[in-house]
């Protein structure tokens, strides 16, 4: 194909709004083509795209004619109906997600990562409705990790630079400390890991456990810093979160599907989430 660079530049300053993007001066890069792991902009010049997609998203690469092909059958087959009521690609996609998560049995498909992180936290609050009488509602969440745009899930974004200026957020929600070793006010010690999850339970005390009905926190953090935990951190947080009747919510936006060497992130470790959350990876884009 054959573009107008000039033309399509123009429009783009006239017509898009970008994200995370100051326009006053902005020239933006326009890419035509992905083949594999490059991608290729409107001037010829290719490039290895080592952030997948821009936001860790195309973890099988571009221009996989298999993938095209496949939507390209469905499309014509059945492009969509809701939810509500069955359909094969849902039934046999949930069965093989399933498979490579033992001890997890249902899922649950939304649009984007934002909207899978708003329904765990609906969840949350469902159960707390349902069952303890409207209390049990609060969801705590990390310093430094990230879970969505929308409000809700600012609401529980540990990153002060993401939610300025788009307050005021959703009440219920409670930040506890990040598990970064490097900055670790515990120094160097065997047990860091247990030290550093217990600073959950004095948020959770602090609180109170009869306000709070889950914990969001993404396996490794990733836009925050890339930040892994050190050992015995997700087993004293299982502990915790038994403790005091609080669900589990291991955010796999980033992290899953394949991108840290195992299906998921949480299998480094030895825990067993309530409610796993993915997008980005699942559909590679």
């Amino acid at each position: 194909m054959t573009y107008d660079k000039a033309e399509l530049v123009a429009l783009d300053k006239k017509h898009v709004w970008h994200h995370l993007t100051q326009h006053k001066n902005f020239e933006p890069a326009i890419y035509v083509k992905g083949e594999g792991m490059r991608i290729t902009d409107i001037d010829g010049k290719t490039y290895i795209d080592a952030v997948s997609g821009g936001v860790w998203t195309v973890n099988v690469g571009y221009g996989r004619k298999e993938i095209v092909d496949a939507v390209a059958a469905q499309m014509m087959e059945l492009c969509y109906f809701a939810n509500g009521i069955g359909n094969v690609p849902t039934i046999e996609f949930s069965k093989k997600l399933i498979e490579k998560m033992p001890g997890m049995s249902r899922v649950y498909l939304s649009n984007s990562g934002s909207e899978a992180n708003e329904k765990a936290f609906k969840i949350v609050r469902q159960i707390g409705q349902l069952k303890h009488g409207g209390k049990k509602t609060g969801i705590l969440y990390r310093a430094r990790d990230y879970h969505g745009t929308t409000i809700g899930t600012l609401s529980a974004c540990g990153q002060f630079e993401r939610k300025v200026q788009y307050g005021p957020f959703a009440p219920g929600f409670y930040e506890f400390p990040d598990c970064d070793v490097y900055r670790s006010k515990f120094g160097d010690c065997p047990d860091l890991g247990v030290k550093m999850a217990k600073q959950l339970e004095e948020v959770i005390l602090t609180v109170g456990p009869d306000e709070l009905g889950g914990v969001i926190v993404e396996p490794m953090t990733a836009g925050g810093g890339i930040l892994v935990p050190p050992a015995g951190y997700y087993e004293t947080i299982r502990e915790i979160c038994d403790k005091y009747g609080l669900l589990l919510i291991m955010d796999e936006v980033v992290c899953g599907l394949g991108r840290t060497g195992k299906w998921f992130g949480y299998q480094h470790f030895n825990v067993q989430p309530d409610i796993v959350t993915m997008a980005k990876g699942v559909a590679s884009g």
